[in-house]
């Protein structure tokens, strides 16, 4: 029987081959994600990461004063940015595994006690604190007609946004994606007319409150019942400003 003679390969062959089959595994696709469904779900909660350092940021900033000339862009920013914060933990299974506020910051090991504190309370600086822009202009003589009518809009606007809120506890609106959209509409509109009222501070409280509570808790009926006699109070001490 002819036997065949034995070739060793040379170092030569050997690399060639393995570059052969490093450069084929290369153009084949490496997923990262077993579904497009857990794709989703990261990128949520990393949208969650990359939102609460821009807060964080934005803080900072304010603090620094560096809005002082574009406020405008502070507030829309750090609004935009809370509310797709809360749109996100709409989703059952990004609201599990994100689990609370606290722990996930603690968890990614995330130093932005800034943007934690403004997310708990669900509305930028400027419309928790008392600005009142149109607070000089009064209705006398000496103001202009467009001053008279801004002021006039704006308490028209509070006005409404005092009202609808009552009816809307009256008619048994019980948690946060009710509520909190509506106590914000009277918070930042009375901000344009009013510096403080009596019962204001205890609509910043109502805020906090409501914006902790999780997506499956409700205000009680106890709580309810004070949460509308603090709107009534601080609904006539804004009017008993405008005298």
């Amino acid at each position: 029987m002819e036997q065949l003679a034995y070739a060793p390969a040379t170092s030569r062959s050997v690399s060639e081959s393995l570059i052969r089959q490093a450069k084929q595994s290369l153009d084949h696709e490496i997923p990262l994600f077993e579904s497009n469904r857990q794709r989703d779900h990261i990128e949520s909660l990393a949208e969650l990461y990359s939102i609460i350092v821009a807060i964080n940021v934005l803080e900072k900033s304010f603090i620094k004063d560096n809005f002082h000339d574009n406020e405008d862009y502070y507030t829309n920013t750090v609004m935009r940015l809370i509310n797709q914060y809360n749109l996100i933990l709409k989703d059952d299974e990004i609201k599990k595994e994100f689990d609370d506020l606290d722990k996930f910051v603690q968890r990614l090991q995330l130093d932005c006690p800034l943007a934690v504190k403004r997310i708990q309370i669900g509305l930028p600086a400027t419309a928790t604190q008392s600005h009142g822009s149109l607070a000089a202009v009064n209705l006398a003589p000496s103001a202009s007609g467009s001053e008279i009518a801004l002021k006039g809009k704006a308490i028209a606007e509070a006005t409404g946004s005092f009202i609808t809120l009552m009816d809307a506890i009256k008619l048994n609106y019980n948690n946060k994606e009710q509520l909190h959209p509506l106590l914000t509409d009277i918070v930042t509109s009375t901000n344009k007319v009013f510096g403080d009222y009596d019962g204001r501070a205890k609509l910043v409280q109502w805020l906090i409150k409501l914006n902790n509570l999780k997506l499956n808790e409700s205000l009680t009926d106890d709580e309810l019942k004070e949460f509308l006699w603090d709107i009534d109070v601080a609904y006539k001490g804004f009017f008993s400003q405008l005298e």
